[in-house]
């Protein structure tokens, strides 16, 4: 990704942004290149807010308080929970790739582009897609890791479902998110590897959890235990980020849900379901986020599951 990517102007028209949670409301305080800010979210006083600051900054940006308003949008942007929410949002329906009635697509122009970067189901996603063609409009995916921090600093990962005439389309605006953005395939390619990602670093997440009880429960210094692994051959993301920050401080507060770790889970076994393929550390892993998640208190952080390991193991 070059500097040049990061354009500056109206070279991306009118962006819309649906969804303004812990995610949302850092990356949109990138996007000051757009012609004009449309900002929506089930809070829309918080909307209102994010807004009014932008304005402040010289950014033309207001809060579209009907789904009506981005009617005026080039690009439309879904930061959402799931896809149940994305379809409500979008199309008006639940889980219905039959109709293509309400939502948001109701009041879209042909030729705008759509791009879910929240975390979808990958086939309810090439739904979304197959809709948004019937009206001429562009519905691609491009779902993100890196947390809050990434928001923050425009460092996120960016993995894209999309043509590739689609993808280079998004890929300049992208580039103002996220300091790699790379195109995994087709639509729907991007919300699968983002779930099978964060199957993998769950799955890291619980391993690491479960070694550490055991060292300390041995007598080892968590501390020391952390500087020898993450310079060792079991170091990670997890033991590089997590830990550091959520975990030996026990602040249990890295910035990225159990609940919602558990439901991108849920997302990529559902995922290895229509492959057919046999797992073992896969469906393991998947019982010990929804034990986890039934555990937590609402509203866990996701290094909760090393909260929990240390609790089982009497510490």
């Amino acid at each position: 990704m070059t500097a040049s990517d990061k354009r500056s102007g109206s070279a991306f028209g009118t962006i819309g942004f649906i969804g303004l949670g812990a995610m949302g409301s850092r990356m949109i305080r990138h996007l000051k290149a757009a012609s004009g800010l449309l900002l929506h979210d089930a809070d829309m006083a918080l909307a209102g807010k994010i807004a009014a600051e932008l304005s402040a900054e010289g950014v033309p940006a207001r809060a579209a308080n009907t789904l009506a308003d981005f009617a005026a949008v080039d690009v439309l942007i879904l930061m959402l929970p799931d896809s149940n929410v994305v379809d409500q949002v979008f199309r008006g329906v639940d889980q219905s790739v039959e109709s293509a009635t309400g939502g948001v697509l109701s009041w879209l122009r042909p030729g705008t582009l759509v791009i879910d970067m929240g975390s979808s189901t990958p086939g309810r996603t090439i739904a979304n897609q197959a809709v948004a063609r019937t009206r001429q409009i562009s519905f691609i995916d491009a779902p993100v890791s890196g947390g809050v921090g990434g928001a923050q600093a425009a460092s996120l990962a960016v993995m894209v479902g999309a043509s590739e005439a689609e993808f280079e389309r998004a890929r300049p605006l992208l580039a103002c998110l996220g300091s790699k953005v790379i195109r995994a395939g087709e639509v729907g390619a991007g919300h699968a590897v983002k779930a099978l990602n964060n199957l993998l670093g769950a799955t890291i997440l619980a391993a690491s959890a479960e070694v550490f009880a055991i060292g300390e429960k041995f007598g080892l210094d968590p501390a020391v235990m952390h500087s020898i692994v993450d310079a060792s051959s079991g170091g990670s993301f997890m033991s590089n980020r997590v830990w550091p920050k959520a975990i030996l401080p026990q602040t249990w507060d890295f910035g990225f849900a159990l609940a919602l770790m558990n439901k991108d889970v849920g997302i990529a076994m559902a995922l290895i379901d229509s492959t057919g393929v046999q797992t073992v550390l896969a469906q393991a892993n998947a019982k010990i986020w929804a034990d986890a998640t039934k555990q937590a208190a609402a509203g866990a952080d996701m290094s909760e599951i090393a909260r929990q390991f240390r609790v089982a193991a009497g510490l």
